[in-house]
């Protein structure tokens, strides 16, 4: 399954229908959610996790789409009119934060990318420890300032 919408190669895309067209195909997790859409695009668009996470909660929020224990989303009855009512919202919304409200989002995204990533089983957060801890260092400084 490929989608095509505005600009395959810019920063620009619709988040919402794509997540929506990606759970068609059942429950998945944050993570999974974009391997698919990188697959679908051949490699062309991986939404980051400060795009995609905050875009996920508000789609529970509007009850597009449920979150289960485990941490996978699925589509509700409701998700399901969307198609076929042509919604396609905001096609050209920047993924990028505009302000310090947005960057906050986006850590906040990445945050959930990385839960996601452990309860995957993978060790990439261990591998990866002391550049965590500097990130972590670095915010710690910004707050301390």
């Amino acid at each position: 399954m490929i989608i095509m919408m505005g600009n395959m190669f810019g920063k620009r895309r619709d988040l919402r229908f794509t997540i929506l067209a990606v759970l068609r195909n059942g429950s998945k997790n944050g993570a999974e959610i974009m391997d698919a859409v990188d697959r679908m695009t051949f490699g062309m668009w991986r939404p980051s996790p400060g795009s995609l996470y905050p875009m996920l909660q508000k789609m529970v929020d509007e009850n597009l789409i449920k979150k289960d224990e485990s941490g996978s989303y699925s589509l509700t009855e409701e998700s399901g009119n969307w198609f076929g009512m042509g919604h396609f919202h905001n096609p050209f919304s920047a993924n990028s934060p505009r302000n310090f409200e947005e960057a906050v989002e986006e850590i906040n995204g990445l945050l959930n990318f990385l839960e996601d990533i452990k309860s995957n089983g993978s060790n990439k957060l261990k591998e990866n420890k002391g550049e965590l801890e500097k990130i972590a260092e670095k915010i710690k400084k910004l707050l301390s300032d």
